[in-house]
């Protein structure tokens, strides 16, 4: 791969990882525009990017929520590990995940037919749209609790289609189960280390070292990080004046444009 397709690659993961308008779906598109199909190891450093990207701007969070899953280990003998909200919170994030593991396992065999179709990712945009403009009328003063972390997780486990946003997913149906906004970002962004995490691993493990150590993956990293960074603090303003509908718009006008043209 050319360095300038790396650097293209990484600053479209970074930017639409976090944003809700899909970086599958965008990065499927960008390989059929660029006549050019990334290795499975550039695609997993791309995400590693926006993974570094997440983990440094929520790493208090992070922090607490790694303290507090050890100190509720550490108190299972006692009866009384995971009965504060900050002790539930990791347990929740344990049981979101459940959903886009199973989901991601089953559909392992199928990865080349479902990002090599436009069509799906289109379809997964209108999906996405409909999801974002909902929240309009969303959101409330709910806390966070079981079901609430399930429903999410789900949502989360349809983004492995191409063209369906996992921030959009996760922050809208967050925000229609009534969760309040802060809570509802923190959650999905807290979601998403696992998952990607877990994705990372097993990409890397299969992945020959040359596809590993280049500089074009190295490149493609480093965009990603840095364009994810700005990518999240963007959305978090978004967020806090309630206009995340607005991405609906874009996601409308891309996911017809493909249906129509590609």
């Amino acid at each position: 791969m050319e360095i300038a397709q790396a650097l293209i690659l990484g600053i479209v993961q970074g930017l639409t990882e976090w944003l809700p308008i899909s970086s599958s779906g965008h990065l499927v598109l960008l390989q059929i525009i660029l006549l050019s199909r990334s290795s499975a190891a550039f695609i997993a450093l791309v995400h590693a990017g926006t993974l570094l990207a997440v983990i440094l701007i929520f790493r208090r969070d992070v922090f607490n929520v790694i303290k507090s899953f050890l100190e509720g280990i550490s108190e299972l003998p006692k009866g009384s590990a995971f009965s504060s909200p900050e002790r539930k919170l990791p347990l929740y994030i344990l049981i979101g995940t459940v959903p886009v593991a199973v989901l991601g396992l089953a559909l392992a065999k199928y990865v080349d037919e479902i990002f090599g179709s436009s069509k799906i990712v289109g379809v997964g945009l209108l999906i996405t749209a409909a999801l974002l403009y909902s929240t309009k009328w969303a959101g409330g003063e709910r806390p966070l609790d079981l079901r609430r972390a399930l429903i999410v997780g789900l949502a989360q486990s349809i983004a492995i289609f191409p063209g369906i946003s996992r921030s959009g997913a996760t922050i809208s149906t967050a925000l229609l189960s009534g969760l309040k906004r802060e809570e509802a970002v923190r959650y999905s962004f807290l979601l998403s280390i696992p998952a990607l995490t877990g994705f990372l691993i097993l990409e890397l493990m299969v992945s020959p070292v040359q596809e590993i150590l280049n500089l074009a993956s190295l490149v493609g990293l480093l965009s990603s990080f840095v364009t994810g960074l700005i990518a999240i603090k963007f959305l978090l303003s978004i967020i806090r004046r309630g206009r995340l509908h607005l991405f609906s718009y874009y996601c409308v006008i891309v996911g017809i444009a493909i249906l129509s043209l590609l």
